[in-house]
């Protein structure tokens, strides 16, 4: 593969919208590389899920696969991010896409010999996973102005949630059609081809320790001064103290959501299917909503309150009864996690300098990994004792009073979620919503066509709760209403 000449990433203070960032060749390829992978990855979640499930009925053997799906990145999580940092961050993905290939490959035919030869291919995949994950976080500031790493992280959770639409309900249609085996083996092909997408890019500059090596006091070494960075930086250091209660929900509600939908709700696999492609019709409502109006508000609202409508959500979700309550509430649960995941991304790439990145993300990966590991193992037993439902509620009780004391406890987090965004009379407004410009960086004809996609979008969502869920229909258009005569006091008190 020819090396072609470092390209230099457009200056920080020009403000990009979609369609020039679709024109970034870097982007583009990393981005169109992502769309068939993530694709990929649900059929894999799907397949893995309902497989361990069908042979073993038990919360606990999805808990065992879950926290297998994250127990590598403790191996190798803290090295990871100080590599990714010196080396060639291109030629990491590519190795870690082809690595995940070839274990995927391999599920079908350990899972027919026995289950707990997938839980070790699982935790190898986890492995190169934590390879993969900082070096495309540490790439993306690099192709991207700073002005817009916002609408860059929007798009992509957009390109993720658009795959978390359909990929599980494909997932579920083709489950039921031909089994789970052809879905690990399309699994490994977008892997292959997101490593042939990434290996077209242009290289892009890699950070000057490069040259130092592998020894391993080198090694340990950058980890202890990311380590300290995060510690010493009191808004990285915060941030940090939110992993444990913020994402053992998210963990634990992985596990528990099969034996929930499956065991005591009773759906189909189809259903199964369609039950995970709404999380992600949440996903890219939100991610449009934020690509928009999300500078509206400051980061740390983001974050907050998507943490705290996902506990509720979540809560919800546990005693969810039907088909169409899992539905509504996955649909909350997707919406929430886009909310908290665009701002805290955007703010890791915003303050956190350039050569500290992988291990920044490869540090929060390793404490992420040891929540997502325990939490599903915990929460999976609970549920065996008192009850998937209760160990639900459990959790997200648990996951919300973590959480806020957290925040009250840290002066730099407060601050965070008092944090103002734009002007919001430059959105308000329903005509400017409907076919105005918000973005000037943004073409207009394209602007009327998202704004005619977000609007469709939401139309759908509406006619949806209309016809499966009238009560709770009209409910929303009742919070709809308060939220519009609300809106419209707040528009005349900032117009003066």
């Amino acid at each position: 593969m020819p090396d072609a000449v470092a390209v230099v990433p457009p200056p920080d203070n020009v403000r990009l919208g979609f369609r020039a960032l679709m024109r970034n060749r870097n982007y583009a390829l990393l981005w169109t590389g992502q769309l068939v992978s993530e694709m990929g990855n649900r059929f894999h979640w799907i397949a893995v899920s309902l497989w361990v499930y069908s042979l073993t009925h038990s919360a606990t053997a999805i808990s065992l696969a879950i926290s297998s799906m994250f127990a590598g990145s403790l191996l190798v999580s803290l090295w990871a991010g100080v590599l990714v940092d010196r080396f060639d961050r291109r030629k990491i993905l590519i190795i870690s896409d082809l690595v995940r290939a070839t274990l995927v490959l391999a599920i079908p035919s350990l899972i027919r010999m026995n289950v707990w030869y997938v839980y070790l291919d699982l935790t190898l995949i986890s492995v190169a996973t934590a390879f993969f994950r900082p070096a495309s976080f540490a790439v993306i500031p690099t192709t991207v102005p700073r002005a817009s790493l916002l609408t860059a992280n929007s798009l992509f959770s957009a390109m993720d949630t658009g795959t978390e639409m359909v990929g599980p309900f494909l997932a579920g249609v083709l489950a039921e059609a031909v089994g789970y085996a052809p879905l690990l083996y399309l699994d490994a092909a977008t892997y292959m081809f997101s490593a042939v997408c990434i290996g077209l890019m242009v290289s892009t500059p890699t950070p000057p320790a490069g040259v130092v090596g592998l020894r391993f006091k080198s090694l340990w070494e950058g980890v202890t001064e990311g380590l300290q960075y995060i510690r010493q930086d009191s808004l990285q250091w915060g941030l940090f103290k939110l992993i444990v209660p913020a994402t053992l929900v998210g963990a634990g509600l992985n596990a528990l959501q099969t034996p929930l939908a499956k065991g005591v709700v009773g759906l189909t696999d189809a259903q199964f299917g369609t039950f995970n492609s709404i999380w992600g019709f949440g996903f890219l409502v939100a991610s449009l909503l934020l690509g928009w109006y999300g500078t509206i508000l400051g980061r740390g609202v983001l974050i907050f309150a998507g943490y705290f409508l996902a506990f509720a959500a979540t809560a919800l979700m546990a005693l969810s009864q039907t088909f169409q309550h899992l539905l509504l509430t996955a649909f909350a649960v997707g919406f929430s996690n886009t909310m908290y995941y665009v701002g805290l991304g955007t703010i890791l790439m915003e303050f956190t300098p350039s050569a500290f990145r992988g291990r920044v993300i490869s540090i929060r990966q390793l404490a992420m990994g040891l929540v997502r590991v325990a939490s599903p193992l915990a929460f999976g037993t609970l549920a065996e004792r008192i009850g998937v439902r209760d160990a639900i509620l459990a959790m997200a009780m648990t996951g919300a009073i973590g959480t806020g004391a957290v925040i009250l406890g840290s002066s730099t987090l407060r601050e965070l979620g008092r944090g103002k965004g734009d002007d919001p009379r430059q959105h308000l407004g329903l005509w400017r919503l409907t076919v105005g410009s918000i973005d000037p960086e943004v073409e207009e004809t394209q602007q009327h066509r998202m704004n005619s996609m977000s609007l469709m979008l939401l139309l759908v969502l509406v006619g949806f709760l209309v016809y499966w869920w009238r009560v709770y229909a009209a409910m929303l258009l009742t919070l709809l209403a308060v939220f519009a005569y609300l809106g419209s006091r707040v528009k005349r008190r900032w117009m003066g």
